[in-house]
């Protein structure tokens, strides 16, 4: 891919309620480095390709051992990156699908279990139709095992064709059997952002839930923050729990929502110059008093807004350690139709912390029982947000 040096013009993928989609990605226009030209009559091999993205473009120096594995599955096994992999060109055209906010699937935000995927929410779709619940656990899809699979394997097979059928066992508490559904796919809506009004002590507050960031987040968030600020609110709960991210571009201006001057992120690479992510210096709601909700499900593009806000003291970090998502990815078409995403940079938050496996710990510990129908967490960020309207 022909790339100019520090070229950020982030594209990332939205997976909208699959809970997955840990990675930011890109697309880049420019000169630099890239493969030699191939004459026709010798067309490139898929590993010879494979091995040239990865030499010019990887984040990190590569072991020529590596390099010199013989089969593309070797190569990558030896980088020992999660976020580097091989597309089909299904799944490219799957992954590029979910960035226009709509996938075809059942309607499930889903996280791995120790038998499964365990649902920490159905959204309205044909999942909560058929009668999955949040808290159960789908143990078989289509007569396989999850808890044998890969968790993003396991994404893809329940994913597929809209009007096709997908054959799910679940787990569910205090049932000895498992449960069987057949459920019908369709395309699934996913809206990035939904807000309520809600009671703190006598305060009005706003309750805004963000789950992704798609084009047009950022500026659907401050639509909604300053409606909200016209309706008298005194602060906001900003809700980030399984977030699988998005664009980079819009979790810098979602922070700048908020924080008036200053930086959201620094990123680099091995063939890419240090770059930093600054507010756009237009905040419209700087003093608005923030808590900000996060779990394990809270990645990349999430954790961006999340780190920004609280390195700034914007906000206070209310619920679970974060995923720790700090690597960048871009999607290099190969020759055969599908892709290569490859991990190209990091970003460190403004502090200048590296959250990779680490993720960023609430100063405010709550977690939410998924078997119960009741939101232990957010009941807790209630009261953390009205410790910060007291001491303002």
């Amino acid at each position: 891919m022909r790339r100019a040096a520090g070229s950020f013009a982030a594209v990332a993928i939205v997976v909208g309620a699959f809970f997955l989609g840990f990675w930011l990605t890109r697309t880049e226009q420019g000169s630099g480095q890239s493969a030699p030209p191939v004459r026709a009559e010798r067309p490139v091999r898929l590993i010879d390709q494979v091995r040239a993205e990865l030499t010019s473009s990887y984040y990190r120096w590569i072991d020529p051992a590596v390099l010199a594995q013989p089969t593309v599955d070797g190569i990558l096994a030896g980088l020992d990156d999660p976020h580097t992999d091989l597309l089909t060109e299904a799944e490219l055209e799957s992954l590029q699908e979910r960035t226009h906010g709509t996938y075809s699937g059942i309607g499930l935000t889903v996280g791995p279990a120790r038998r499964g995927l365990l649902v920490t929410s159905a959204h309205a779709g044909p999942a909560r139709e058929a009668g999955i619940r949040k808290g159960d656990v789908i143990v078989r899809i289509d007569g396989k095992p999850a808890g044998h699979l890969p968790f993003e394997r396991s994404l893809a097979l329940i994913k597929g064709e809209t009007g096709t059928l997908v054959r799910l066992a679940v787990r569910r508490p205090k049932k000895r059997k498992p449960l069987e559904f057949a459920v019908v796919r369709r395309e699934i809506a996913v809206p990035p952002i939904s807000s309520r009004l809600i009671t703190v002590g006598k305060r009005r507050v706003a309750y805004i839930r963000v789950f992704s960031f798609p084009a047009g987040a950022a500026e659907r968030l401050e639509r909604t923050t300053t409606r909200l600020v016209e309706q008298g609110i005194s602060g906001a709960i900003l809700d980030l729990r399984d977030n699988p991210g998005g664009l980079l571009s819009q979790a810098v201006d979602a922070a700048s929502i908020y924080i008036d001057d200053g930086i959201v992120c620094r990123t680099d690479g091995l063939h890419e110059e240090e770059h930093e992510y600054r507010v756009t210096g237009f905040a419209t709601h700087p003093k608005l008093p923030l808590v900000v909700l996060v779990n394990g499900g809270s990645a990349s593009a999430a954790e961006i807004v999340a780190g920004a806000l609280v390195d700034h003291d914007r906000a206070t970090l209310v619920g679970e350690r974060t995923f720790g998502k700090a690597s960048v990815q871009t999607l290099t078409p190969l020759r055969d139709g599908g892709a290569l995403k490859l991990t190209t940079a990091k970003y460190v938050t403004p502090a200048g912390a590296d959250i990779t496996d680490l993720g960023l710990e609430p100063s405010v510990v709550a977690a939410d029982d998924p078997l119960t129908q009741r939101d232990e967490a957010l009941r807790i960020a209630r009261r953390a947000l009205l410790k910060a309207l007291r001491q303002a």
